[in-house]
């Protein structure tokens, strides 16, 4: 089977992590062909999974284009892995396959999301990760129109705030005093 990701490599068949899910790994580009089914069955003889504590230190290499399913040849579905965009995950839906690039197993290992793959298709999950993109912008214009220092007094007090019996009573109280 040829990579549909570089055009170059063949698809051969493997393990990913020699211990890890079985699959088809590209031998020019490294990346990797992943059948849900035995996924699923490799996932089910897995522990629970942690994220890691230390940072992703391999860049993994996400194609941004659309990719064809190397089995059907359908245009694959993209679906991003956090709300930063960096990394998207590929779907065929119809054959049941998932294509990694090279680096993006370690990469969701690293995120302790390599036994959760199915779960980044779904609609809640994608959901989750546009609110968090939503609120990371709207902090980031925020931060941008008072400043870093008013916007870290401005968590500061917020965290304050958060724990507060009469938190209530407080902003309406600062609300009327900001309206004289």
């Amino acid at each position: 089977m040829l990579c549909s990701s570089c055009n170059t490599g063949t698809l051969m068949p493997t393990r990913i992590d020699d211990k890890g899910p079985a699959c088809y790994q590209c031998n020019h580009c490294n990346g990797a062909l992943l059948s849900l089914a035995p996924y699923l069955d490799w996932v089910r003889t897995q522990p629970a999974p942690v994220a890691s504590t230390q940072t992703f230190e391999d860049e993994a290499k996400d194609t941004k284009r659309a990719l064809p399913c190397p089995k059907c040849s359908r245009i694959m579905l993209r679906f991003n892995v956090l709300a930063d965009k960096a990394h998207g995950l590929d779907f065929c839906f119809h054959c049941e396959e998932v294509w990694l690039d090279a680096g993006e197993w370690q990469y969701l290992q690293a995120q302790g999301l390599h036994t959760r793959i199915t779960s980044i298709s779904t609609d809640p999950y994608q959901r989750r990760l546009r609110d968090q993109a939503l609120r990371e912008s709207a902090q980031q214009r925020f931060r941008t129109v008072v400043g870093d220092e008013g916007f870290d007094e401005v968590q500061r007090f917020a965290s304050w705030l958060k724990d507060q019996p009469a938190r209530e009573a407080i902003l309406r109280h600062l609300n009327n005093e900001m309206r004289d």
